[in-house]
């Protein structure tokens, strides 16, 4: 069961410095699906007196529908591994083995490149903080973060309801949720860290079932893996599945495309109060359905 605290939408400043940063650096994906006040805020607070080389090679051709995958994703997660004064890396190996262990970045944006770029992270991060420039913008972006708290006051005990129910059917560690929302981030990137008990969903745009499908991966990513044979055996192309999720085409893709396949039909089944008694049984059922 989830601690008794109300999930809210919040911030964490290493984040938001992460985006303002890539702001300066040509990021333009925050102007989708944002009206044109919105649009014109963030505008403002652009300046090539901002910009700085590390976080300018975030930007990568690995992946055409967003080329800014998988870097500005391990920058958030590399975030939660920094020392209380940000001075360093503090679990390295941590930090590697779990970039190198995930199912959904493929070998080659993973390759020495990307370690020898994110040692720049914690001094390029230190000074994006320190800047007078990213004070002013997150001064507003608290202001921005009130009003999304009131516009979505329902839709969280709505989240907060189905996922005290996903905790307790299927056995999750999980005992906090932390909705973190960005107005920089490209509404459509959604990502999600797991810091010991604590689930943090980060996105650029609050939605029911985005936070819903986030934290679900966590819950059908072991099942997944318990089938991984039956999956791989299988060798289905799912609907609406990009072909991006299937990485280079081998199993590991095959199972990172299910995953993602599975994670939307569950998330549609549980937002209309169907929950699976059976995991294992229904993720089957999804691959042989096919």
């Amino acid at each position: 069961m989830l601690n008794a605290d109300q999930i809210t939408i919040s911030n964490i400043p290493e984040i938001s410095a992460i985006y303002f940063a890539l702001l300066q650096s040509g990021y333009d994906y925050y102007a989708m699906e944002r009206s044109r006040k919105h649009i014109s805020y963030i505008q403002g607070y652009i300046s090539a007196d901002n910009s700085t080389p590390f976080f300018a090679k975030v930007k990568q051709n690995t992946c055409e529908v967003y080329p800014y995958w998988p870097r500005a994703a391990i920058l958030e997660t590399t975030s939660f591994y920094l020392s209380p004064d940000r001075s360093h890396i503090r679990d390295y190996d941590a930090l590697r083995n779990q970039i190198m262990n995930a199912t959904n970045i493929a070998d080659r944006e993973r390759d020495q490149k990307l370690w020898n770029w994110i040692t720049g992270f914690p001094t390029a991060l230190s000074e994006v903080l320190a800047c007078d420039a990213f004070k002013n913008y997150f001064e507003w972006e608290q202001k921005w973060l009130a009003t999304q708290n009131t516009k979505h006051e329902a839709a969280l005990r709505v989240i907060e309801n189905c996922l005290d129910m996903c905790v307790t059917k299927y056995g999750s560690p999980v005992q906090n949720i932390r909705i973190v929302i960005n107005p920089i981030k490209c509404v459509y990137s959604a990502d999600f860290h797991m810091v010991g008990n604590s689930f943090i969903f980060c996105s650029g745009m609050f939605r029911t079932e985005s936070v819903i499908h986030e934290f679900l991966h966590h819950v059908v990513h072991p099942a997944v893996i318990d089938i991984a044979d039956i999956v791989a055996t299988a060798k289905r192309i799912y609907p609406g599945i990009d072909e991006s999720y299937y990485l280079s085409g081998d199993n590991a893709g095959r199972l990172n495309a299910f995953e993602e396949y599975a994670v939307r039909v569950l998330t549609a089944d549980v937002m209309n109060n169907k929950f699976p008694d059976d995991l294992i049984s229904y993720l089957k059922d999804l691959v042989l359905s096919q």
